[in-house]
């Protein structure tokens, strides 16, 4: 079991089966409404390009695909590659998501056994006879992953009704929207080299503002429920109880 939290890398939108009135672009955007939608359910692929540091996670975050379907990556050193089966340096093949069903949209994702450098990259998404008629995915994250031997025990749930509810004299007027669900969690463990040199980057520039992907338990079985693509909602707190040990206190909200 572990803990995983990737930070997004910024990308350069090579098109794909779009949408006119929603790109592949969109996938760049923290916002739950910028959406990248497929023109129809035939090739429905998206390129990339990205700044060639490491990366050994993958993540399409909001999308309406369903158990049955698949998504391919594909990663090489130029356009042309990703469009082939030769000199890739990633070619795997995943289920859209396993278990437990997601709620608000699947948050599919798969972590490399070792990072790679590839600045290319092709998803290819298998969803046969998708009711929508098509597919639909909020955010691409592609980065290098944080890990970590899991979350402490008391771990906090909470879930943030975003409707409107006003109470008067006689009645009550609701304004339904969906529920967002958070993590109030500490991890710890970890030395005073792997914080300095991973997590304190890291947290300086998701800051409160940059949304990341966090995985609670890579191994469970709720994975995709209980995973979120949020921000985080107070200031992250570090301690270091003693020598080279150490705790960071982290509550992330999903978008």
């Amino acid at each position: 079991m572990s803990a995983v939290l990737i930070n997004p890398k910024s990308f350069v939108s090579l098109g794909g089966n779009e949408a006119a009135t929603a790109p592949v672009g969109n996938l760049r955007q923290d916002e739950p409404g910028m959406v990248w939608k497929s023109a129809n359910l035939s090739t429905v692929y998206l390129k990339a390009q990205f700044d060639g540091g490491e990366w050994d996670t993958v993540a399409l975050v909001g999308s309406n695909l369903r158990a049955t379907d698949t998504i391919r990556v594909r990663a090489g050193s130029t356009a042309a590659i990703v469009d082939g089966t030769s000199s890739l340096t990633v070619d795997q093949t995943f289920a859209a998501w396993t278990g437990t069903a997601p709620t608000n949209g699947a948050l599919s994702f798969k972590l490399l056994g070792s990072p790679v450098t590839s600045p290319f990259v092709r998803i290819d998404i298998t969803s046969t006879s998708n009711p929508a008629g098509f597919v639909q995915a909020q955010r691409l994250v592609i980065g290098k992953r944080l890990s970590f031997d899991g979350v402490n025990v008391d771990a906090e749930v909470t879930y943030e009704d975003m409707s409107s509810v006003e109470d008067g004299l006689g009645f009550t007027t609701v304004d339904r929207y969906r529920t967002r669900m958070g993590w109030k969690v500490t991890i710890e463990g970890f030395t005073d080299s792997y914080y300095w040199a991973n997590l304190n980057p890291f947290l300086m520039d998701v800051g409160k503002s940059k949304a990341v992907v966090f995985i609670p338990d890579d191994s469970s079985p709720h994975v995709q429920p209980q995973s979120v693509f949020g921000r985080m909602t107070s200031s992250p707190k570090g301690t270091s109880p003693v020598a080279d040990y150490n705790r960071i206190d982290l509550t992330i909200l999903n978008t």
